[in-house]
This record gives C-alpha cells, structure tokens and sequence, in this order.
C-alpha cells in the first residue's frame, strides 16, 4: 500500500484517516469554526494539501453522518497534479444554519484510478440493451 504525501498548510491542520483500514474514504476535517447559512454555500478549509500518485484523482465525498443532517457535499475532485489547499464546497439544505466546528470531520477523501482518454467525434454508437433510457427507464420497483 502506498502512503500518500500530506502537507500541513496550517499547524492546527489534522490529516485524513480513516476509522477503519477497509474504509474506502479518509475522513477530512475543518481547519477553523465555518457556518453554513441556511440554503446557502460556505467553503470549508482543511488546511491540508496532498501529493496524489500519478493516473489517480481525489474525489471530496460526503460523510452520512453529515448528508442526513441535510448538508452536502458540491463539486468534488481533486486533479492529480493539484498541490493547493483542500478546500471542501459544502451547500446547507436547512432553512437554519449549520455550524462545522474546528476539527469537525466534514467530508472524505476518496483516491480513484484515473484514465485520460481523448475524444473523437463519431456519427454512430454501438448498440447496447439500455440504449438512451436515462432517467427512470428502469422503472419504478
């Protein structure tokens, strides 16, 4: 397993962890007293950055134990050769707002294997079972 580079931004700064060794995600915490307005956006810092290894992407994944309380996570991923602080982009669904204390977790950090395919234009796709059934195509049971 390999260890991935962590840098404190700031000395009040905590580093992921994870609860368990088979966790998939790395808790993340905030650096400093954040509120949430009610139905509205605030940034929370981490004060950390990290060193991903090559072809992986971090993607900034909500905590259930935060999303039930009704505040989620926006706009998370984390490209390889990024080296500036995490910074994660929470929203507040409640008409009240929401308080992350200093050394609260907020979020985590989950690691992917990444590919970067090019794209080309193409008059036709191959044929599948699902073809273009999106949104409910399934059904409803």
């Amino acid at each position: 397993m390999q260890n991935i580079k962590v840098k404190k931004l700031h000395t009040d700064a905590k580093l992921p962890c994870r609860a368990h060794s088979t966790d998939s995600g790395a808790d993340l915490f905030a650096l400093e007293k954040t509120v949430l307005p009610p139905r509205g956006i605030a940034k929370v810092r981490t004060g950390i950055a990290v060193e991903l290894p090559d072809n992986t992407s971090g993607l900034i994944w909500g905590k259930s134990s935060v999303e039930s309380g009704g505040v989620k996570v926006m706009a998370g991923l984390i490209d390889h050769p990024y080296r500036g602080e995490i910074i994660i982009c929470m929203y507040n669904l409640n008409e009240t707002p929401f308080i992350f204390e200093k050394g609260q977790k907020v979020a985590q950090l989950v690691i992917m294997p990444t590919f970067y395919p090019g794209f080309e234009e193409s008059a036709e796709l191959c044929e599948t079972s699902r073809g273009a059934g999106g949104f409910g195509s399934t059904g409803k049971h």
